[in-house]
């Protein structure tokens, strides 16, 4: 309503036809560009309504809206912005925005003078005017009121020697805690103390020294020595012929605007330090991420790869150094395969127990871990051993795989905290990766395998509890890794009366489907819920060829690169199975590499779909000619139409002649 004092938050850029309106309207504007300098002036209470664009500098108009909100300053909120974002307008509302408007030209300004209006508390009609003749107040009525006036007001007679009070109020009684008797006929300046500052003091003399008028914000402290801020009006009293006769002082206490400007000063000097410490992190990590991505593409072995790692690591802004190690199977010892920029040498070896307690955790629990430097027990690889404020230990695994750990030393005191501990975990991740496709392509090119002859004498092994369910033994086929831990296992029975059915009573089967029978034997795919651990050979570069099993036993073989850690590979089933023999072990020549190679090539192209519709078709003989069954039966055993079942296989073949045909060829 026109009269009313309406606070406008708005950048520089467009707020003069905002201002134009509103105070054409009848309106005090007081305009300002951010939620900083708002928080301060809302706090006053000399506002009727707020208007605030929602993009400002700094804090945004729905930070602002939270903050009037929880000060129970009670006034209301108009956003007026050009942002048109529903999740922003619902949550403008939930900030404790009253009205929300769009800027789209002169009428939305013309509609936002008229909901200001209408929100704008203090609302209040012009009225006509009244005589008033024979209604003015005593000098009774006068003093009273100024006694009782809810501000402190003083006078002191500059007839006197330093100018002393002569009257104060009451409220300047409850403001300053000092009885009036105490107070007449002293100069204010007592209620000075340390924090008060001088130049305001000498502001405040000269300005009575000329009798000129003076506002000023002093830091004051009352009888029991507690300091507020007080806003001091100070103003000079002439009589009817002009001479000077007091010092009027208007005192109010501004304590709460203070302490919430101070607080709004110190939230954005805080903000604007985490930004700059997040700038610092992003282009350290940024750095970081792109140096090692370069390095696993370039590298093709773990030793470089590892070498390199560490050498970025050191060459960092903000990093000392790093190392790579890993647990020997043998000893139990870490030994340091690489390190670079710290005074720890590439063939060292620690016992566990000799390393700070980040460094067994990490190991224990597969997660980041960090300490700074004289905090908690120290080690031979603790931070203070190398001068650095910071460790951070990374393990570096590929699923079930373990590839070791990276240190990684601070050279500054705030890298390595909680906003670079899940990038750096990305970075052991991305280690990783490059360092199985580095193990897997040494395997698919190898000349020579190492064959294990494995025997589980469980009744709990996957395989084991398929046979128990059907009730005879079984043959491993092969096995499809699904989403998740998912996995689908193609499996033969030799006896086609066996009933497969049971097995889906198994905890862990979430379906069966008959993929192929004949006269002698019976073929079905699982979907397993849970992989079991042979599926898990592939991080150790191991490859079932062969397994079967009965309802109490397994055998497996199992073809592995020579330099691969067999205790390692035994470790996954012993991990879960009681009894776990290895029965032989043979190194000899590998089968036709290129042959796998192929296989491997084609396995990478081909969907879940298309790989599952090209082994049942294969199972069933679809193949041969003439053609045993047709394609509707297949289908019928996958449970999809015929077209669906034509369309993954026609896909599969075509992916399988690319790759027979060009092998550079790409899906």
């Amino acid at each position: 309503m026109p009269g009313s004092r309406a606070l406008l938050v708005h950048p520089e850029a467009g707020s003069d036809r905002i201002t134009s309106a509103l105070g054409a309207a009848g309106f005090d504007v007081t305009t300002v560009n951010s939620a900083t300098s708002a928080i301060a002036k809302v706090t006053t209470g000399e506002y009727d309504c707020i208007v605030s664009e929602y993009s400002l500098p700094g804090d945004d108009g729905l930070a602002l809206a939270e903050a009037i909100e929880e000060s129970d300053a009670q006034v209301p909120v108009v956003m007026f912005s050009a942002v048109e974002d529903d999740e922003v307008l619902e949550a403008a509302f939930d900030s404790g925005v009253d009205e929300f408007l769009h800027k789209n030209g002169s009428a939305s300004i013309d509609r936002l003078v008229t909901d200001v209006s209408t929100v704008c508390s203090g609302e209040r009609a012009p009225g006509t005017k009244q005589d008033v003749s024979g209604h003015e107040p005593t000098s009774e009525e006068v003093n009273r009121a100024v006694n009782e006036a809810p501000v402190g007001i003083s006078l002191s007679d500059p007839g006197l020697t330093d100018y002393p009070l002569v009257y104060v109020n009451d409220a300047w009684e409850d403001h300053t805690g000092y009885p009036i008797e105490e107070v007449l006929g002293r100069n204010p300046r007592f209620l000075q103390g340390p924090g008060t500052d001088p130049e305001t003091v000498e502001r405040l003399s000269t300005a009575i020294s000329e009798e000129e008028q003076v506002t000023v914000e002093i830091r004051n402290y009352r009888r029991d020595g507690t300091p507020f801020w007080n806003e001091l009006k100070v103003a000079p009293v002439y009589d009817a012929d002009g001479d000077l006769t007091h010092y009027v002082g208007f005192q109010n206490d501004v304590t709460d605007r203070k302490r919430a400007e101070q607080l709004a000063e110190e939230r954005a000097e805080k903000l604007a330090t985490e930004r700059q410490a997040l700038d610092r992190v992003l282009g350290r990590v940024n750095g970081l991420l792109s140096e090692i991505s370069r390095i696993l593409v370039e590298s093709r072995d773990s030793e470089t790869i590892a070498e390199r790692v560490c050498e970025e690591i050191a060459d960092e802004p903000g990093y000392m150094g790093g190392w790579i190690a890993e647990v020997s199977s043998a000893t139990g010892r870490l030994d340091v395969t690489a390190a670079s920029g710290i005074p720890i040498e590439a063939d060292a070896s620690f016992a566990l127990d000799e390393t700070p307690s980040e460094v067994r955790q990490a190991i224990e629990t597969e997660e980041v871990h960090g300490r700074a430097a004289g905090s908690g027990s120290e080690g031979r690889l603790a931070p203070s051993a190398v001068g650095a404020p910071r460790l951070l230990v990374v393990p570096i695994t590929y699923g079930h795989r373990r590839y070791g750990l990276l240190g990684i030393y601070s050279s500054e005191g705030n890298a390595l905290d909680r906003r670079e501990r899940k990038v750096c975990e990305s970075v052991g991740k991305m280690i990783a990766n490059g360092l199985h496709s580095v193990e897997t392509t040494r395997i698919l090119t190898t000349d020579r395998v190492v064959e294990l002859q494995v025997a589980i004498e469980d009744s709990s092994f996957t395989l084991s509890r398929v046979a128990d369910a059907v009730g005879g033994p079984i043959e491993h086929l092969g096995t499809t890794r699904l989403d998740d831990d998912a996995c689908e296992l193609y499996l033969r029975v030799t006896d086609p009366a066996e009933d497969v059915s049971e097995i889906e009573a198994l905890p862990f089967v979430e379906s069966v489907r008959p993929v192929s029978e004949t006269n002698d034997d019976v073929t079905f795919a699982v979907i397993a819920t849970e992989s079991p651990p042979l599926t898990r050979l592939a991080e150790f570069g191991g490859v079932v060829v062969e397994a079967t099993a009965d309802g109490t036993s397994a055998s497996l073989t199992i073809e592995a690169p020579p330099e691969q850690d067999v205790r390692a590979m035994l470790d996954v089933f012993r991990a879960e199975y009681d009894s776990v023999e290895l029965r032989s072990r043979v190194e000899r020549e590998s089968r036709d590499r290129s042959l796998t190679e192929f296989a491997s090539a084609v396995d990478d192209r081909l969907t879940d779909r298309q790989r599952s519709a090209l082994k049942t078709a294969e199972l069933n003989g679809y193949f041969e000619w003439p053609r045993p069954v047709d394609g509707s039966e297949i289908a019928e055993r996958m449970g999809i139409t015929r077209q669906t079942f034509h369309q993954h296989l026609r896909a599969a073949e075509r992916k399988l002649v690319e790759a027979y045909v060009d092998p550079r060829s790409r899906n």
